[in-house]
This record gives C-alpha cells, sequence and structure tokens, in this order.
C-alpha cells in the first residue's frame, strides 16, 4: 500500500513538472510571436490611420487595434490626425506608408472622396487596404471593409424619440460632416426613422462638424428658434455633450429628448446622470480588433476575397430598459466598454 501511494505521488510531480515546462514554453512562444509574424523574412508592418484625436471614441478604437496587433505580433504604426477633417495629414500618412513600404493600410476616410487618389496609389504599389467605419467611395480601391450600418443605427435613435414623443412633436438635427459617409448615413437614418411618423416635424437641422463647441452654439440656436422643440438628436456624442450643456444653460434639458451616437465613456456618465436619455453605441471592439485581423489575413493569404462588407450592430442604450427599442441598458454597456468607470481615465 505504501509503495503504490509513493508511485502515485512520483507521478502526480512528475505529471505536475511536465504540465508548468509545457505552460512556461507555451506562453514563451506567445510572447516571442509578438512582432515576429513575417513574410518572406520580415515582420508585417501595418499603418493604421484614424480621423481625430479629439474624439475619445477613436482613442478606444486605437488602443484596442494597438492590442490586437501585439497578440498578431505585427507591427502596427498608428496615426490619428488632431482634427477629423484634416484630409490633407490623412494624405500625406498614406504616401509615408508607400514610402516604408508597409504591407497594409487600415484606414477610416476623413473624406469619401478626397482619400481617393491617395489610396489609388498605394493600391498601385501592392498594400493591401482595409478601410473601416467610413466608407471611401470607390469599393475597388479597398480589399475589405469593417464597420457599422449607420443608417439602420440613426433609425434606431430616430424611432426612439419618435415612440418617447408619443408620435407628435418637433425635433431638431445636428448632422456631423456630411463629406464622410458616416454623416450621410446617419442623417439618412435619423430622417427615415422620423418620416415614418406624419405628426412629427423636423423644425431644425444644422451641421457641427463633430465638434462639441459647435454643437452647443448650434443647440443655442435651435432652442431660441423654437423654443416648443420637443427633442434633439445629435449625430456623434462629442456633439452630444456640447447639446446637453447648452440644454442645461438654457433650462430646457429637462423638458427634451436628447439623444447621442457613438458611446464614449462621457455620453455613458451622461446617460447615468439622467441629462441623456440615449445614445446608439457603435461596435469599437469588433471595429478596432477586426481591421488588424483582416490586414494581417490578407498579407499571409493574398488569395483571400472578401467580397461582402463586415458589418456590425449598433446598439441603443438606455437607462432603463424600453421593450421593443432598448438594445442594451447603461449598466450592461458600462460593463461591457468601461468596467474601470472610477479607476481609470478611460475607464476600460
Amino acid at each position: 500500500m505504501k509503495r503504490m501511494l509513493f508511485l502515485v505521488t512520483v507521478f502526480l510531480l512528475v505529471f505536475t513538472l511536465v504540465g508548468c515546462k509545457a505552460g512556461e514554453k507555451a506562453a514563451s512562444s506567445n510572447k516571442n510571436n509578438e512582432g515576429n509574424t513575417k513574410v518572406e523574412g520580415k515582420t508585417i508592418e501595418i499603418a493604421w490611420i484614424g480621423k481625430t484625436l479629439n474624439n475619445p471614441w477613436w482613442i478606444s478604437v486605437a488602443d484596442i487595434a494597438k492590442r490586437e496587433a501585439e497578440h498578431l505580433g505585427v507591427n502596427l504604426e498608428i496615426s490619428i490626425p488632431q482634427e477629423e477633417v484634416d484630409l490633407e495629414k490623412q494624405v500625406s500618412i498614406v504616401e509615408q506608408a508607400i514610402q516604408k513600404g508597409s504591407d497594409a493600410i487600415v484606414i477610416s476616410a476623413a473624406s469619401s472622396d478626397g482619400i481617393l487618389p491617395a489610396l489609388e496609389k498605394a493600391r498601385n504599389a501592392g498594400i493591401k487596404i482595409v478601410n473601416f467605419d467610413t466608407r471611401i467611395s470607390d469599393p475597388n480601391l479597398y480589399d475589405a471593409y469593417v464597420g457599422a450600418d449607420d443608417v439602420e443605427g440613426a433609425y434606431k435613435a430616430g424611432k426612439y424619440i419618435a415612440e418617447q414623443l408619443g408620435g407628435k412633436g418637433k425635433v431638431g438635427l445636428i448632422t456631423g460632416l456630411l463629406a464622410q459617409s458616416t454623416g450621410v448615413d446617419r442623417k439618412e437614418g435619423f430622417l427615415k426613422a422620423i418620416s415614418e411618423y406624419p405628426d412629427i416635424e423636423v423644425v431644425a437641422e444644422a451641421s457641427a462638424d463633430w465638434r462639441s463647441d459647435l454643437a452647443a452654439d448650434v443647440t443655442t440656436n435651435m432652442l431660441t428658434a423654437n423654443p416648443d422643440i420637443d427633442a434633439i438628436f445629435a449625430s456623434n456624442d462629442q456633439m452630444a455633450v456640447g447639446m446637453v450643456n447648452s440644454a442645461q444653460a438654457a433650462n430646457k434639458a429637462d423638458d427634451l429628448i436628447l439623444v447621442g451616437y457613438d458611446g464614449i465613456l462621457d455620453s455613458v456618465n451622461l446617460v447615468l446622470k439622467g441629462s441623456l436619455d440615449a445614445f446608439v453605441a457603435l461596435p469599437n471592439i469588433d471595429e478596432g480588433a477586426m481591421g488588424p485581423r483582416i490586414a494581417t489575413a490578407l498579407v499571409l493569404n493574398p488569395d483571400y476575397k472578401f467580397e461582402r462588407e463586415l458589418i456590425y450592430p449598433t446598439t441603443l442604450v438606455t437607462q432603463e430598459y424600453v421593450e421593443g427599442l432598448t438594445d442594451q441598458t447603461i449598466y450592461e454597456y458600462a460593463a461591457e466598454r468601461f468596467p474601470l468607470i472610477g479607476v481609470t481615465d478611460k475607464g476600460y
């Protein structure tokens, strides 16, 4: 009996040591892979081009993309212009990627038309191109597209406002840059929803170029010209912050239904406080991760074909669940995207 116990003990000890060594080897292998996924002896180089440093949504997507690239073992050079309208800067970044000999470019366009000549040069240089979030106008210039259905997302916002108004009332629309597909699609989706309610009238519409300060001015003008307005939709959350601030300054926030779009931390806090009624959240996790993944897959497998757009769903987020309208409550959304609220500045 003692001999049997001794043999069992020895066996378990050996098994544990072997398991530990295997675990250490696997961990070492994963660590060594970082920055070492290669094609013909060369580490894969990907140029990742966002739109603006002034919007935390873009910072979060860049953070996710960087983390995914480290996991894949590729070099990801992140470049984001300061201003969302800086097409010239984006063109310069694309040209630098061409000169550097990048294997792939992952880009969200500052201008759906204006970026085309630069991307055509990159395409002719044999660089794989992944378009995300904001479409470029010519699908022939990219190998894959990753994003959300902004028409559907803005439709959800319009539907929520219309239902909260009981199908009657006056609404305002703050649009983004209409030189970008996102600006065009969000306007279209919102107006599509409102058109289904004959007793709801869009009494004011103005662009704030995705900027909080301009949105505050636009909101003030809307409230002054239309003191009986019932609701306002801001086509991104930066503008929603300005909208809320302006409505509060006019002591009208409690009387209005205010809705944003993106899902940034500021909007989460505004909904938690009851200052913002709802927002539509973009799939930043999917968009951030899939850009580097697809770019890497295309470089390693040139015969891969992405003939369909990769579209991820948007979610309408409200403080309290509304049957048939809410996709996530604010608590569900915050736990998913910002679990470290109050612990870190970014909340993740």
